[in-house]
């Protein structure tokens, strides 16, 4: 039997966005928001809340986030497997970050009803919290 996941949508809408590799890290990323930022050898990518992203860079917008609720060990598996199969079998597209703590789940907005359903419809909860 799969496991179920409480799942918190967050309130924000988020913007992905593609830096050029040697980038500085945008000074506004330092104010407290929820802020991803990721460095590779190809890249910078910073996951924003829509308000806060950088302009004239490569940019995805209109993005929801749901994060798993609670904090989750290494040894723990198939989180990101189970939700993820979910919503591909609802033809629902994401991008998948995960923190020490969770994971977090971004698609477009325009799937939040479909996702939301898609993710019920397989036993998963949904939790309110105050931010």
């Amino acid at each position: 039997m799969e496991k179920k996941f409480k799942l918190h949508l967050l309130e924000d809408k988020f913007a992905i966005s593609k830096l050029p590799l040697f980038e500085d890290v945008p000074k506004i990323f330092s104010k407290g928001e929820m802020v991803f930022i990721m460095r590779t050898d190809e890249e910078l990518s910073i996951i924003s809340p829509e308000f806060m992203a950088p302009t004239n860079v490569q940019q995805e917008i209109g993005y929801r986030c749901f994060r798993v609720d609670g904090q989750m060990g290494f040894q723990e598996v198939g989180v990101v497997a189970t939700l993820s199969k979910c919503l591909a079998d609802a033809n629902i597209s994401i991008f998948v970050v995960s923190t020490f703590n969770t994971d977090y789940i971004f698609f477009r907005e325009e799937h939040l009803l479909k996702a939301v359903k898609a993710l019920q419809a397989a036993g998963h909860e949904f939790v309110h919290k105050e931010q």
